[in-house]
């Protein structure tokens, strides 16, 4: 079972627009508080071709102390494996989230179990996964 092993909310310095490929939007995966009404985490995927680009906003104000919103990207190419899991695990690293297990290259599920670690870390009891396609 995937757990988040540490979390320290950062906000990736790297220039976040250039990975927002707007007319290259295909994909996002949303987690929500069901208590709360509230977005967690959006991660959205982008890709014009053969490289996979993942944007990680995650709104974690006032969920425990000191934490609070946290954003960050990753990009992954070439083939032969899972892009889209390369490109969330490099993301959610960026913006702070530590994974026990890896999830790089590993499939939809995998990405959905980091999403449901990050909620049971937060203490969310009733976390939503919402799916989205362009």
């Amino acid at each position: 079972m995937q757990t988040v092993t540490k979390f320290r909310p950062e906000t990736d310095r790297r220039n976040i627009e250039s990975y927002r490929k707007e007319r290259s939007f295909y994909k996002a995966i949303s987690l929500i508080d069901l208590d709360k009404g509230q977005e967690i985490a959006s991660v959205r995927f982008y890709g014009p071709a053969s490289t996979v680009y993942c944007v990680a906003w995650l709104f974690v104000d006032g969920y425990a102390d000191n934490l609070t919103s946290a954003r960050g990207y990753g990009k992954a190419s070439g083939g032969g494996y899972h892009k889209e899991s390369a490109a969330m695990s490099e993301a959610l690293q960026a913006a702070g989230v530590r994974l026990a297990e890896p999830i790089e290259g590993r499939g939809d599920g995998v990405m959905r179990e980091a999403l449901q670690a990050l909620a049971a870390h937060l203490g969310i009891a009733r976390p939503y996964i919402h799916h989205a396609h362009a």
